[in-house]
């Protein structure tokens, strides 16, 4: 039986170990248990235990989610992806039939034992759809497949309205124009794509009073959620008054996922909240040298796009805690609670180390 320390085996789990940059498990590793530690202070008067199971059978599913996306081949994993792709986009074609309401918004799929929300999971395998399809373009020059990617992004901008989820549409959007500016390499599109993603801000102020409303309080008002989250970094400090000491964190609404940064820094200290911040570009940065070598366009396109939104997801989440720009609703990557939030970002996760690997064999080419 040959032994896994040795670089000789050849066994699936011997040739993937030495394969993959064993450094990019550290950061969803330490994600994941800083959620746990999150939640756990949460359980008490205000929050039942069963928070707590189902948040620590989130991360159990999750983690092995992420380590199996790892250890198939890149190929393999692609096409996984275009076919999550096209089945979350169906699932979110079913979202106004079948979806509940939540705060006047219909983003959930109750499927008796869980529930889903399509929009969440679809992300990293959007960004490897319309990343695939931009690739295939640049190959091989039939409009085809430009048509395909602007076809798929339309629909995933409709399907959004209706329900209606303008941050998440703002974040699809914001990674599609990443994607064209990545493939393309154009300044004016760079400028183009600009102006257009301020108008279509310009038109969600307008049309949406929700969003009208959100931005007005951010510039003009007091948000009380806000607020409360303020007072409860405060009361924090520097080092934090212990886990499972905050008392301010139970007046914050939705303090389990939208406003967890506020909880993480009220028990553990302002320096804690910088450290997890810095977890994110850390990331970024490691995921950039373990693929400073790549020679495959979509390889590197696609996981550039993947780091960019674990970081803006990131940065929403604790800019909206801290009052530096309005709340959205997004949760903070591996941390907030969730099983739709867990799942996507160990979708997200699992691609970005796998297509990070040093494989012998190239992923495919278009013909």
């Amino acid at each position: 039986m040959k032994n896994l320390l040795f670089r000789d085996d050849q066994s699936l789990l011997g040739l993937n170990w030495y394969a993959l940059s064993k450094r990019l498990f550290v950061v969803p590793s330490i994600l994941s248990f800083i959620g746990l530690l999150a939640i756990y202070s949460l359980i008490g008067s205000e929050y039942p235990s069963i928070l707590l199971i189902k948040h620590i059978l989130y991360i159990i599913i999750s983690i092995n989610l992420l380590i199996f996306l790892t250890f198939i081949s890149k190929d393999d994993l692609r096409k996984t992806l275009n076919i999550l792709t096209i089945f979350f986009v169906i699932l979110l074609i079913f979202v106004p039939i079948l979806g509940y309401e939540i705060k006047g918004a219909t983003r959930w799929i109750n499927l008796k034992i869980i529930s889903i929300q399509p929009s969440e999971i679809l992300k990293g395998p959007f960004i490897c759809f319309i990343s695939w399809f931009c690739y295939l373009f640049i190959k091989t020059q039939k409009k085809i497949y430009l048509f395909s990617a602007v076809t798929l992004m339309s629909l995933v901008v409709a399907l959004l309205l209706l329900q209606p989820d303008i941050g998440t549409l703002l974040v699809y959007i914001a990674s599609f124009f990443l994607i064209l500016i990545l493939y393309f390499r154009n300044l004016k599109l760079f400028f183009l794509l600009s102006l257009l993603g301020m108008l279509i801000v310009i038109l969600a102020y307008s049309l949406f009073d929700h969003v009208q409303i959100r931005i007005e309080n951010f510039l003009f008002n007091e948000n009380s959620q806000v607020s409360r989250s303020l007072n409860a970094i405060q009361s924090g400090g520097i080092f934090g008054v212990g886990l499972g000491e905050g008392q301010l964190k139970y007046s914050i609404p939705e303090s389990h996922n939208d406003f967890i940064f506020a909880i993480l820094i009220e028990e553990f200290g302002l320096i804690f909240g910088i450290f997890v911040a810095f977890l994110y570009p850390l990331f970024f940065i490691l995921t950039r040298r373990s693929s400073y070598n790549f020679s495959n366009l979509f390889l590197s396109n696609t996981v550039f796009s993947l780091c960019f939104l674990i970081c803006i997801q990131a940065f929403i989440n604790i800019g909206s805690a801290i009052n530096l720009i309005p709340p959205t609703g997004m949760t903070l990557p591996f941390i907030s609670y969730g099983g739709s939030s867990m799942l996507s970002y160990a979708i997200i996760f699992g691609t970005v180390i796998n297509f990070t690997k040093n494989e012998k064999s190239p992923i495919g080419h278009p013909s």
